[in-house]
């Protein structure tokens, strides 16, 4: 549930404007003198937490003053509707208030106003009789029995029945228990309550909302030194402090922070009549000036600017674009009012901090294949709107694009759809109101990339005032503000339904696919513990085996010298010493090959990140898919055609994923079986299993297969052995941050013999151990990323179950592994 909620925060100084410094005697008051502070359980506001410490938003406010000053403080809890009396009592000094008429000024003296929260009515959930004030009429409403705010209500609110309550927690049992119709509250307090208690059976009717709380500081008559010592602590307090303490309690869409002008851009502001705004006269959804006004989601910002400014934006209307640029560069306007921060614009204009991220799409004709990448569009030609950001950026970021400028986005859409250009690039927005109006039929989104389109307001560069003021009013822009726009130009315009089955269907895949990887996380976390329990044992056993063949060695020559056995006794105890040796040996073996799955388990964090690679593309397709029946969906031009195309689409990238899933369940599959296989297939099989995510840091792999020449033996073992040098050099890459990697297989077919070559450029490995790389456990990695095992493993499969030899050897830049493997392993 979402609570709209206000909540405006503003320090203003009434008596000490210009100085937060004490003076002599205010320093010695606050020697001489203890705070009594009266706490009201308020949460997030006020109260008090189980060290019995007082917490929230106002006691933050309060420990910054009392911190600043060294302030000598006791806290006395008091309820709110004892606040008065307990001044009047001499009992405390001040306290935080929260009320609509307040205390009578006899007794004390008000803060500046620190905070104002709007309160709305609660019902039940199924209540659906109370729509607005109207139906309030002879109702029951629970009211918390705080300073001045039963008398407000019923005096406003005159055909309400007011039930007053001592707290949140009587107000919310006597609404569940049916003795009141609803109640009234802050959100941002009962929040904590319902969460506590698990409470789900309310809800807030955010039209229906009463006059905001006030809180204030109230600080007793006698106390004038503390009154002023008050005031000058709230000056003091900073825009960063304020935030971070709306950060801390508050949640971002329930709370804003004020916009706080300094005296300079107050002094501005006043003596400005207008300020002169520029706009892109045709861009919709976002703006457009139609019969001499600014339209669109822009507009609505813009208002929202003008409002909180408090100076009029003057309209200065151009014919397009290009236009708009020149106005602001020849200072014929102020502001421009969306625009991307770019190195180009930066000699006339600086910018606020971005208020819309729109991601780029691609339009082209339907018979486009899904794209993922701009980088796939090589030698294509794609149109961009003249004098637009991404027009250079992309320029420069891909140049093998072929970019064409076009003078509006109709106009590009318009050479797709005749085929002039491959496509045009542009954002979701603007292309589904380009689809409400024309296109429909003939064209679709077919990509979706990462770039996205960061838009501020430009501010004419010599005007660094006004940067200011427009940086603040758009660091002010609540969430709710922002969901009211887009609501009012996208989702009542082009998102009338969802197709919630198509969502929800490929909602259960993903999750099925996250639910498959983390059961594989924890059978191989499982199997790594057994392992190096194993691994343990293995220790035991190399360090205490030969003690044992020497121990009894000796004692057989100690026999043969002092006892003189006979020959048969030295049989059978030679016999035994045999048997025990090779039953050491088998149990070795054992081990070994557990080490060898240990080794296995190990790769697979790489498979699985290699698997989310493969699956990118596939993604990317399907989520388009959804877009673009979402699309047509919302313009009511969904027909079972083109869903029935779509469908065998989704299908096709589906059946692609599982194929991926079967190629690496295949891959780590023992071979239990030597059978004839392709030396060129092994190493095109690695490849590709490895190349998504190798390109995904930008490596490059190069294979010269010379011949491809058959062997009989285990295709898998070899592939792994291939994976294991390759993922090593990738770790040599990323670690050591190469510029333009490479990676080069090379094979030669020798006489009797095929060899493998394997060399890239990652720097080599250091002399001093490049003979221990082969040796069990040992690593350059950390304990997380490394095992020791995958060059042991690699060794002791091309040597022991193929008969081959594998060695390394530094070359210029990097290091070249070497496989031998006879052909005719048998």
């Amino acid at each position: 549930m979402k609570f709209i909620v206000i909540i405006s925060l503003f320090f203003a100084s009434i008596l000490f404007a210009d100085s937060s410094s004490l003076t002599e005697e205010e320093k010695q008051w606050i020697k001489n003198n203890e705070v009594r502070i009266g706490l009201s359980e308020l949460y997030p506001l006020t109260y008090i937490n189980k060290d019995t410490q007082m917490d929230g938003f106002v006691s933050d406010i309060l420990k910054l003053i009392i911190k600043k000053y060294n302030i000598n403080t006791k806290i006395t809890k008091v309820k709110q509707a004892a606040i008065p009396l307990a001044i009047k009592e001499n009992r405390i000094d001040i306290a935080p208030i929260i009320n609509n008429e307040k205390i009578e000024n006899t007794l004390g003296v008000y803060s500046s106003e620190i905070l104002q929260i709007k309160r709305v009515l609660f019902v039940k959930k199924e209540d659906k009789s109370i729509k607005s004030f109207n139906d309030l009429k002879g109702k029951k409403i629970a009211v918390v029995n705080q300073l001045g705010t039963i008398p407000h209500i019923k005096k406003k609110y005159i055909n309400i029945k007011v039930e007053r309550t001592n707290n949140i927690k009587e107000s919310v049992q006597k609404l569940l228990a049916g003795e009141v119709n609803a109640l009234v509250a802050s959100p941002i307090i009962i929040q904590e309550y319902l969460e506590e208690n698990l409470i789900i059976d309310l809800k807030a009717m955010p039209l229906i909302t009463f006059e905001p709380s006030k809180l204030y500081f109230f600080t007793s008559k006698d106390k004038t030194y503390l009154q002023s010592i008050l005031e000058k602590g709230l000056n003091s307090i900073s825009i960063k402090e304020e935030k971070e303490l709306f950060d801390k309690w508050f949640l971002k869409d329930l709370a804003n922070l004020p916009i706080i002008f300094t005296k300079e851009e107050i002094n501005y502001l006043d003596k400005r009549t207008n300020i002169k705004l520029c706009v892109d006269p045709d861009w919709m959804p976002y703006e457009k000036i139609e019969n001499h006004k600014h339209i669109g989601i822009v507009a609505d910002y813009m208002k929202n600017f003008e409002k909180k400014i408090g100076v009029p934006l003057k309209l200065i209307e151009t014919k397009d674009w290009t236009q708009a640029l020149d106005f602001m560069k020849t200072r014929r306007c102020d502001v421009l009012s969306f625009v991307m921060d770019i190195e180009s614009r930066r000699g006339y204009m600086n910018f606020t901090k971005p208020y819309v991220t729109a991601p780029l799409v691609l339009v082209t004709k339907r018979n486009v294949s899904f794209i993922s990448d701009l980088k796939d569009l090589t030698n294509k030609r794609i149109g961009i709107q003249k004098n637009f950001a991404y027009n250079e950026i992309i320029r420069n970021k891909y140049p093998d694009l072929e970019i064409v400028d076009v003078e509006h986005l109709r106009a590009g859409l318009k050479k797709v759809e005749r085929g002039e250009i491959f496509g045009q690039v542009t954002t979701h927005l603007n292309v589904a109101y380009a689809f409400q109006e024309e296109f429909y039929g003939s064209l679709q989104i077919s990509g979706k990339f990462d770039e996205r389109w960061q838009l501020s307001v430009g501010i004419r560069n010599d005007d660094p005032i006004l940067l200011n003021i427009f940086e603040k009013v758009v660091n002010s822009i609540s969430e709710e503000t922002r969901q009211k726009i887009i609501s009012k130009w996208v989702t009542v315009k082009y998102e009338k339904s969802i197709d919630y089955k198509l969502f929800w269907s490929i909602i259960g895949f993903l999750s099925f696919i996250l639910l498959l990887i983390l059961y594989t996380y924890l059978v191989q976390h499982r199997y790594i513990k057994k392992l190096k329990k194993a691994k343990e044992e293995i220790e035991v056993l190399n360090s205490t085996l030969e003690d044992k063949v020497q121990l009894r060695t000796r004692e057989l020559e100690l026999s043969n010298k002092k006892l003189k056995l006979k020959t048969s006794e030295l049989e059978n105890l030679n016999n035994n010493l045999d048997t025990k040796i090779k039953e050491e040996i088998n149990n070795r073996k054992k081990q070994e090959q557990l080490l060898i799955q240990q080794s296995k388990l190990a790769e697979m964090g790489e498979m699985i990140s290699m698997i989310a690679h493969q699956w990118r593309q596939p993604l990317s397709a399907l989520s388009t898919i959804i877009q673009n029946i979402h699309l047509r969906h919302s313009l009511n031009k969904l027909d079972k055609e083109y869903l029935d195309k779509q469908r065998v689409l989704s299908n096709a990238l589906t059946e692609k994923m599982s194929i991926t899933i079967d190629d690496f369940r295949n891959f780590f599959k023992p071979n239990k079986e030597k059978h004839t296989f392709s030396i060129k297939d092994a190493i095109h099989q690695t490849i590709f299993l490895i190349d998504d995510s190798f390109k995904s840091h930008n490596i490059k792999i190069e294979s010269e297969i010379s011949d491809d020449i058959t062997i009989y033996g285990f295709k898998n073992e070899l592939s792994q052995v291939l994976l294991n040098i390759l993922t090593n050099s990738k770790d040599a890459f990323l670690e050591k941050n190469i510029e333009s990697p490479y990676i080069k297989i090379k094979t030669k077919h020798l006489q009797t013999h095929i060899k493998i070559l394997i060399s890239d450029n990652a720097g080599g490995i250091n002399e001093s151990i490049i003979n221990k790389i082969f040796e069990p456990y040992f690593t350059t990695k950390d304990s997380y990323n490394g095992t020791g095992l995958g060059l042991y493993m690699s060794k002791m499969i091309i040597e022991q179950n193929m008969q081959g030899q594998l060695s390394a050897k530094n070359i210029q830049d990097g290091v070249q592994f070497s496989i031998y493997i006879p052909i005719n392993l048998k």
